[in-house]
């Protein structure tokens, strides 16, 4: 005779949502579009990636007819970059499985995806954090379209290229007063990141609850592809387990990555007055 009771095992299955959870995970991520993404350390043991940073030679000089053409030596340091695990868990009864309104499986996977996602999103501005002086405009008015033109400044003759500006919901009405303001629809098609706001002085400005006030300070970013680099350790794991006593099944989501700050010329951070 045919089984047919349903059973949790036929309705949590690990390996389905994992690959769902996966696939729908860089779409989630807001700012990924923004990073080189690197998936050399997959299957290589390690902790922690090691980087290479150059020291740039200086222009090249005016070489007189015969003259001699000066040798410099390259030289590189090395950054060591820890590679951390985002994780996330969700606690379902067999009821609200079984029974439940809606779609609970559904709902728990896109939850943990959206988890995972934020963490990694987090963990983008935290590294856009640590740009240095040299490329750090501030101001001590509040964020406009003046306040913007004058840390494009900071980007030299990559002015010109596609960038994107993050900014907190409270900033965003001070932009779209300005006359240099485009609306989204107008952007369209030259979207780096999905759900662009519209654009200013060539930056396609991203709203980010993440961007928080600090002691009357808010720290902005305008950040060009290629900034960032996003290493992927291993592919996003999705594991269950059964609590029999109570009835319950846990899934739990979890993710290994390191983000890296590749090429400071390419990122500006803009501190202003909030």
């Amino acid at each position: 005779m045919a089984e047919t009771i349903t059973k949790l095992a036929n309705l949590v299955n690990p390996e389905v949502m994992g690959d769902w959870v996966t696939d729908h995970l860089q779409k989630e991520m807001k700012f990924a579009p923004l990073c080189t993404i690197d998936e050399s350390l997959m299957g290589r043991a390690g902790d922690t990636v090691t980087v290479p940073k150059y020291a740039y030679i200086g222009d090249a000089g005016e070489i007189p007819e015969g003259g001699e053409i000066p040798v410099v030596q390259l030289t590189a340091s090395s950054v060591n970059i820890q590679v951390k695990k985002a994780g996330n868990g969700i606690e379902l009864t067999d009821e609200a499985v079984l029974a439940g309104y809606g779609d609970p499986l559904g709902e728990a996977a896109n939850q943990l995806t959206m988890s995972i996602a934020g963490k990694v999103d987090s963990d983008v501005l935290e590294t856009l954090g640590d740009i240095g002086s040299t490329m750090t405009s501030t101001s001590a008015d509040k964020l406009s379209a003046d306040v913007v033109a004058d840390a494009l400044v900071l980007f030299g003759e990559k002015d010109s290229e596609d960038k994107v500006l993050i900014v907190a919901p409270e900033q965003l009405a001070a932009l779209r007063r300005s006359e240099g303001w485009l609306k989204a629809t107008d952007v369209g098609a030259m979207q780096l990141v999905s759900g662009a706001a519209g654009m200013i002085h060539g930056c396609q400005v991203v709203v980010s609850g993440k961007i928080k006030a600090v002691e009357g300070k808010y720290e902005n970013y305008i950040v060009m592809p290629g900034a960032l680099t996003l290493f992927l350790k291993k592919d996003t794991e999705v594991e269950t387990d059964r609590d029999i006593v109570h009835k319950l099944t846990v899934i739990t989501a979890d993710k290994y990555y390191a983000v890296y700050l590749a090429n400071e010329g390419r990122a500006v951070k803009l501190v202003c007055s909030a």
